[in-house]
């Protein structure tokens, strides 16, 4: 289950995960950020981004390719669980907002594009806002976001990938309100923002992924292990070594107690996170923990002090230290 501040921080009107626009997109283009993409769920940030660089020096006055850019460099902060590329996030966020506001000015008419990678940029800003704790700019920014996404997707009900996101947006609505006395009567519409998603998975041209990502994490909150567990296979079929869908299929497969499917899946984000170019430790602590938990859910105490022991050796940094004190604390009581 989230903990409250999770779930505070997706309700800053997070589609954080929504990404690409239809028709905006050239020909010549659409073929590369397509292969971009596929690159970010393989961690092959280095090209995706080389690949988002070319597109704005191709037409520098579009909003797309800082868009697209800012997203990848997001999705990479998340993966590695760190704050190092705030800066370029930020420059090519803003930029973004920028270029789709130039646009927007230039038209006569509504510039349906312009409003989109707005409205996307304004909601990823609002992620990373709520997740530094910045909470009055997140909503602002993140409520901006979803009015002008809303408004596109009444307009052009076929627009399925603007669907995610406003899926996105009334799951967490509804979810944070059964958690906040204090709010306002708000009708539940998780149900309705599930479908939304699956919609997205279905027919969305760019969000697909991103969309089955999002929704295998929605089914988790919602108490429904055994459908997200099916659509992290789904994701792994066709990505079997990503960190989005192997991180899916384990804590779901945790959900269902079916722990010796977790204990595989934990191990294999342990090998891929240990591979790669960056390792802070946050996230292999993370695994190392919950391989704990399915060790001793299945008796097996030996490898459960094996992880335990390796877990005490890591050498942490004091501020990754820090972000791991509740972890550290649950550690103790398995080692007492």
């Amino acid at each position: 289950m989230f903990s409250r501040k999770k779930l505070a921080l997706a309700i800053i009107f997070l589609n954080y995960n929504i990404l690409f626009a239809q028709q905006s997109i050239t020909t010549p283009n659409d073929s590369l950020i397509q292969k971009a993409i596929e690159m970010s769920i393989q961690h092959d940030y280095e090209n995706a981004e080389r690949i988002f660089q070319k597109i704005i020096e191709s037409d520098p006055e579009q909003p797309e390719g800082y868009f697209f850019m800012a997203a990848t460099i997001q999705s990479k902060m998340m993966d590695f669980e760190t704050e190092r590329w705030d800066a370029d996030f930020f420059r090519y966020i803003n930029l973004t907002i920028k270029k789709a506001n130039d646009k927007i000015l230039k038209s006569s008419d509504t510039n349906i594009w312009a409003r989109f990678y707005k409205g996307s940029a304004l909601s990823y800003l609002a992620f990373v806002e709520g997740r530094r704790g910045k909470y009055l700019p997140a909503i602002r920014h993140g409520y901006s976001g979803i009015t002008l996404l809303k408004k596109i997707a009444k307009a052009h009900p076929d627009f399925y990938d603007a669907l995610f996101g406003i899926g996105s947006y009334n799951y967490w609505r509804s979810r944070i309100t059964r958690l906040i006395n204090w709010l306002p009567i708000i009708s539940d519409q998780r149900e309705n923002g599930i479908q939304k998603i699956k919609l997205a998975t279905q027919k969305g041209r760019f969000t697909r992924y991103a969309a089955l990502n999002e929704l295998i994490w929605i089914l988790i909150d919602a108490d429904k292990p055994n459908e997200a567990f099916e659509y992290a296979r789904k994701g792994l079929e066709k990505f079997p070594e990503s960190r989005f869908f192997l991180w899916g299929a384990a804590k779901s497969a945790y959900a269902q107690k079916n722990y010796p499917a977790a204990t595989y899946y934990f191990k294999k984000i342990i090998k891929s996170i240990t591979q790669s170019n960056f390792n802070n430790h946050y996230n292999e602590y993370i695994c190392r923990l919950n391989l704990v938990k399915c060790y001793l859910e299945t008796d097996n105490i030996k490898e459960a002090k094996n992880q335990i022991k390796f877990l005490k050796s890591l050498k942490l940094t004091p501020e990754i230290s820090k972000r791991l004190k509740k972890q550290k604390k649950r550690l103790k009581q398995f080692d007492s």
